[in-house]
């Protein structure tokens, strides 16, 4: 235990030492970063109060249908973090240097095991932590909770939750390290990203939103009774299940009835956390081994299976984009987990598009319904393009390393490489913006798509503009694991500013689409005049974001090179 207090005390020393040096450039982005957060956390606490009151005052949807959507969101909310900590932790326990050093020490692998866990979980999860903090105070004011209940609430119940899901994330981890040694990588992580689909295929196949909402609104304007009857047997089992019962309840005034939840959660918590250090105690070093073996044998095959032939053929290119493209093409599949979270990631695209047919029909002729839920699916479209602008665009800047001199000294414009090294990641993402915009468009109206893939043209622009310009603005040429890159604090203020610019749409939106939705209840005639305006605004807003984050990433690069 004296290991890890000393080991923990001198990175603590070490990162205050790194942040407290001070320079106009550092304090400018240390102000900018406050001002971020404080607005943004600002911004979750009161929008939370009012989709709260929104949904129950104005929509009617009932204290028990309103839990039962948090139950779902939660539920994604815990794949997340359980599949980012997977990708994640194997970097930070496998692939880090500071572990190949203090391997070399005489120290217990299980208390470095411990620390370079804690050290992921608290590095990659501190935005998450951030936004469930303001979010919840919204709740908690809404339903008049006290200081003690919001307390409880985040350290016995949202905590344990998260932390629950990071354990069992490094407990397949191991799990997967194990297996793999015996039958493959391929074969292992197939088996995993198919057992993801499958769970989520199976949980949203059994607790349908459509039919829960149906089923309840048989009981209109019965819907604040509980309805406890209608949750599947199986979904008492799950985490979120837990924590929104937990919520339901304690909303309710009910805290003996949370009691029990709260209990369950930690007891789980302490159950995974523990299973996790006892298996990085008997795994651990062995595992960092076959890391090792495993990595020289997937190099070895890339080898054989031609990949680096890929270098000598032409893509009718000019040399210069020839050799770029080549050069991002391999660093990127040289690099399993880079491999893996894109895989994971266009999972999740496709589960969101074809799991979004019919959900226009919830909303029936209800206006307010149906705008609140195109909005909804607009958002979200954009959080994804936002995920992967942030994913595969903030650390190209950071990830030319340390030979980043060689590009100041080829005899290329410095604006000619930046466009020739973007403009592969830009449609490829522009591509899947547009294609979600479609399936979230193709339910509601034929001139709603056409809005829908003009507005989205646009913010795939500034949003990838804006990840460019930002990950040069903070950019770490030491760290050459990309999902570090994208998980450090210039990522996290870049997260909050693309989460601003989206509420800015969101809210410009907002009036013409529900504008649009009541003409066409009443009229029955579909008409581009209400967006004329806020389309205009928008696209004019978006060049600007565009135009100075561009310039912010090359004035990066012109500097630092």
């Amino acid at each position: 235990m004296n290991q890890i207090i000393l080991i923990l005390k001198y990175k603590l020393i070490t990162f205050f030492k790194i942040s407290s040096s001070f320079t106009f450039e550092s304090l400018f982005k240390n102000l900018g970063s406050f001002i971020v957060y404080g607005a943004f956390a600002l911004g979750s606490f009161v929008f939370a109060q009012r989709v709260i009151g929104y949904l129950l005052v104005n929509m009617r949807l009932g204290d028990f249908l309103l839990h039962e959507f948090i139950s779902m969101i939660l539920f994604i909310f815990f794949i997340s973090i359980n599949v980012g900590n997977i990708i994640v932790s194997y970097s930070t326990l496998f692939k880090s240097e500071e572990v190949a050093y203090l391997l070399t020490k005489p120290i217990f692998p299980t208390k470095i095991f411990v620390i370079k866990f804690l050290d992921n979980f608290f590095y990659s999860s501190s935005t998450l932590l951030l936004i469930l903090f303001a979010v919840l105070a919204g709740y908690s004011v809404y339903f008049d909770l006290s200081l003690l209940e919001f307390i409880s609430l985040i350290g016995l119940n949202f905590f344990p939750f998260m932390f629950s899901a990071a354990s069992l994330g490094v407990i397949i981890l191991m799990i997967i390290l194990k297996l793999a040694e015996r039958f493959g990588v391929k074969k292992i992580l197939y088996t995993i990203v198919g057992g993801y689909l499958t769970i989520v295929f199976l949980f949203f196949n059994i607790s349908s939103p459509v039919d829960l909402v149906n089923e309840v609104f048989k009981h209109y304007p019965n819907v604040n009774e509980y309805f406890g009857n209608l949750i599947p047997p199986e979904m008492k089992f799950l985490p979120n299940y837990w924590l929104s019962r937990s919520l339901y309840w304690i909303s309710k005034g009910e805290i003996n009835e949370s009691i029990k939840f709260f209990a369950i959660q930690c007891g789980v918590s302490v159950f995974l956390f523990s299973l996790a250090v006892y298996l990085g105690h008997k795994w651990y070093q062995k595992s960092w081994f076959v890391s090792l073996k495993l990595r020289s044998k997937m190099r070895k095959m890339r080898e054989l299976d031609g990949t680096k032939s890929i270098l000598t053929k032409s893509f009718f290119l000019s040399p210069f984009n020839d050799s770029l493209i080549k050069k991002d093409f391999l660093l990127f599949i040289r690099e399993p987990s880079q491999i893996v979270h894109f895989i994971v990631l266009m999972v999740l695209i496709f589960v969101f598009m074809f799991s979004i047919s019919g959900v226009a029909l919830i909303a029936g002729s209800n206006v307010y319904l149906q705008s609140i839920i195109y909005l909804i699916l607009f958002i979200f479209n954009a959080l994804l393009i936002s995920t992967l602008s942030l994913r595969f665009v903030f650390p190209l800047i950071s990830l030319e390393g340390l030979a980043s001199w060689k590009i100041r000294s080829a005899p290329v414009g410095l604006s000619k490489y930046i466009r020739a090294k973007l403009l592969p990641f830009f449609l490829i993402i522009l591509f899947i913006s547009e294609l979600l915009a479609f399936f979230t468009s193709r339910d509601f109206s034929i001139n709603l798509i056409f809005v829908n893939i003009l507005v989205n043209f646009f913010i795939t622009t500034s949003l990838v503009a804006l990840n460019f310009g930002m990950g040069g603005l903070f950019s770490v040429y030491r760290e050459k694991n990309p999902i570090r890159i994208a998980s450090s604090q210039g990522a996290s203020l870049t997260f909050l500013l693309c989460m601003i610019y989206m509420l800015f749409v969101l809210i410009f939106l907002f009036i013409p689409v529900s504008n649009y939705f009541y003409s066409l209840m009443i009229n029955k005639i579909e008409s581009y005049s209400y967006f004329t305006s806020p389309v205009i605004v928008i696209i004019l807003i978006s060049i600007v974001i565009t135009g100075l984050f561009y310039q912010v990433g090359y004035t990066s690069l012109k500097k630092d090179f």
